[in-house]
């Protein structure tokens, strides 16, 4: 049994994927998921649910929907009642959200144990939980906007260090037309820019290296009004000056 929230939140079985009916009760499964293991008082929750704005009937109305969630999760993860409100036992295997992070830092540990490879393979898997935005599909409560937001971040960022770990695989030529597809889409992520330096250069293309540097160039100063990193500097240097020999 398996919360997911990496995309539109439902509780995966072996046999099935379940989807609670109401709409609030899956907005209410996607904070236990980004909060496990932590008291969620009652009041902070219905704050959350209705941004500020509860029913008459918010208690209750609360209390029936984890009645449906405890109904679709059965015995694990537990939500458990506490005088103050209530809380999701979950270990990191229940939830998809604790299993990115768990295998991100598996691969960053791989990493600096020199392992690329296997570094790679937990970055690779970490990514593969993702089906889409944190709780897709339903509104996001403020009271998870941060968790929600660290973890989109957490998600490019291991892009990055997957790009990274199979650059240095030598996967030059197939990760080209990946990043150039990264490079429209997040055309503010300048590390995304120098890894399509880099796997360009190391393809031959040095032509490419220099219109994909000057159009680098041209997004950061019109966007930031910032120049480009000293490392990217650098190397759109070092491929000019073989260009000319």
């Amino acid at each position: 049994m398996s919360v997911l929230v990496l995309g539109r939140p439902v509780v995966e079985t072996p046999d099935a994927v379940l989807r609670p009916a109401r709409r609030m009760a899956r907005v209410l499964l996607g904070v236990f998921a980004l909060r496990p293991n932590r008291l969620l008082s009652l009041d902070w929750i219905i704050d959350g649910l209705w941004s500020g704005h509860p029913p008459p009937s918010a208690a209750a109305n609360v209390r029936s929907h984890i009645t449906e969630l405890r109904r679709l999760l059965g015995p694990k993860p537990l939500i458990e009642t506490a005088p103050d409100g209530y809380l999701m036992l979950a270990d990191p295997d229940d939830v998809d959200a604790s299993r990115f992070s768990d295998l991100v830092a598996r691969g960053r540990r791989h990493r600096a144990a020199g392992a690329v490879a296997d570094a790679a393979g937990c970055f690779a898997a970490a990514l593969s939980l993702w089906r889409g935005d944190v709780l897709e599909g339903v509104p996001m409560p403020s009271i998870v906007e941060a968790e929600a937001v660290v973890l989109e971040d957490l998600r490019m960022t291991t892009t990055e260090e997957l790009i990274d770990t199979r650059l240095s695989l030598g996967h030059h030529h197939d990760l080209v037309p990946l990043l150039k597809g990264l490079v429209v889409k997040y055309p503010l992520r300048e590390r995304l820019w120098h890894q399509l330096l880099l796997a360009l250069w190391a393809t031959g293309r040095r032509s490419e290296v220099l219109e994909t540097y000057q159009k680098l160039s041209s997004v950061l100063d019109a966007e930031l009004g910032v120049p480009p990193s000293r490392a990217t500097i650098e190397l759109h240097e070092m491929v000019r000056r073989e260009a000319r020999q």
